[in-house]
């Protein structure tokens, strides 16, 4: 075990949208299964972006975080049209402070990589976690996301969209879970 090269400061919620399938084959189902969502491709929106006015008010414990703190949004959402999506439809946008912490330097990765890809990784386990918990108190039962990784993503990437900061309407592309 070693400390993670990032810090997540501060998490948000900023959309949740839920509701259960109708369709017949949801209706007799016989407990979870985590399996659900293997084969949905997800439509996920990323940005990340330095956040140094983070440390305006507040004064950083260490020396050099203030140049290597990040504002990461993730966005992820069923398909809008398509019918085999699993038993729940959703759309959930989170966003977070990360710092990269000095010293913890990774090998052939920039501190902006570092922030992006860890940073949507924290991001996307609590969106997973909130799916889990939500639909266990729901209609067809606990349904749990597919874990999915991040570490391929790359700071600058046309891919990874610049997102407008009030965080609900992202612009979402097409990722295979």
């Amino acid at each position: 075990m070693k400390r993670s090269p990032i810090q997540l400061l501060q998490s948000t919620l900023l959309k949740i949208s839920l509701e259960p399938v109708t369709a017949d084959r949801f209706d007799q189902r016989f407990g979870p299964s985590p399996f659900e969502y293997e084969k949905v491709v997800f439509e996920t929106a990323k940005s990340c972006s330095k956040f140094p006015e983070y440390w305006t008010e507040i004064k950083p414990p260490v020396d050099g975080l203030v140049e290597r703190t990040y504002y990461v949004q993730l966005g992820v959402r069923t398909p809008l049209d398509g019918e085999d999506i699993g038993p729940y439809r959703f759309e959930v946008v989170c966003s977070g402070v990360v710092v990269v912490m000095p010293g913890r330097k990774m090998v052939n990765s920039s501190d902006d990589d570092i922030a992006l890809q860890y940073g949507l990784t924290m991001l996307y386990g609590a969106i997973r976690e909130q799916i889990s918990t939500l639909t266990s108190k729901m209609t067809h039962g606990q349904a749990m996301l597919p874990t999915l990784t991040f570490l391929d993503e790359k700071f600058g990437d046309p891919k990874t969209l610049a997102a407008e900061s009030e965080g609900a309407s992202l612009p979402l592309t097409g990722i295979e879970s």
